[in-house]
């Protein structure tokens, strides 16, 4: 439940910085990495005071993995969103809500198992 309202959370800034940012004329590629910018941070502050919270690993050493995990979950999204924007079977805002929703379910998975799972479940 903690891991949902964070990266709701998360992904609600990061979808409303896009298409605010699409909006304005933005290319949706680069208003997409803006807002993963931004969810970024969202996302890492809630999940490391929050969701995962006594979890029993530093900032610094969740933050590593988390930025891994992050990097991954944009890879994904980019990638989504640039093969939907050029095959065209929808428009741009559209386009990155579909993306923006398959990286939140990878990084779910990664962010349990793995970005702060804490020292006992890491090796």
């Amino acid at each position: 439940m903690r891991f949902a309202l964070t990266g709701g959370v998360a992904t609600l800034a990061h979808l409303a910085v896009a298409m605010l940012l699409i909006q304005l004329d933005v290319q949706p590629l680069v208003g997409n990495a803006v807002a993963f910018a931004i969810a970024f941070m969202v996302s890492f502050l809630g999940h490391h005071l929050f969701t995962f919270a006594g979890h029993g690993d530093a900032a610094s050493r969740t933050l590593r993995r988390f930025a891994v995990v992050a990097a991954v979950g944009f890879l994904v999204n980019e990638t989504l969103l640039f093969l939907m924007l050029i095959t065209g079977p929808l428009d741009a805002k559209a386009a990155v809500f579909v993306s923006t929703g398959c990286a939140a379910a990878s990084t779910f998975v990664l962010s349990r198992h793995w970005a702060f799972a804490g020292p006992a479940r890491v090796q």
